[in-house]
């Protein structure tokens, strides 16, 4: 699904939903991923793993749509995972201190285990 400009693609991996986006996460898209990762968690889907290797810019709207999927799916006996945050993402994430709240893995493979156990 391409919506503004983020493109999203979801996949199941077993017991693990992965969500991958791509472009801008903003103010513009941030509705859309927010829609699309609550429509997830209304499947029942609470793990989820967010492929986030190509996202070129991430603000503040779209760090509150993280964090609100996160408390959501912790809510519901799961959680939330990054996958490969690119460098711009992290460099978000490392200033607002999120990086120590929202774990990241750059292997796909870990990060699935991480939530399959």
């Amino acid at each position: 699904m391409t919506e503004g400009n983020v493109s999203i693609a979801c996949r199941a991996e077993g017991p693990v939903e992965v969500v991958s986006l791509s472009g801008t996460i903003d103010a513009w898209s941030e509705p859309d991923v927010r829609s699309t990762l609550k429509a997830v968690l209304e499947k029942g889907r609470s793990r989820i793993v967010l492929d986030l290797a190509a996202v070129k810019r991430i603000d503040s709207s779209g760090l509150s749509a993280l964090l609100s999927v996160l408390k959501a799916a912790r809510a519901a006996g799961g959680d939330v995972v990054l996958l490969s945050p690119s460098a711009a993402v992290a460099s978000v994430l490392r200033l607002t201190r999120l990086d120590q709240i929202l774990e990241a893995y750059e292997d796909e493979g870990a990060a699935l285990s991480r939530l399959s156990a």
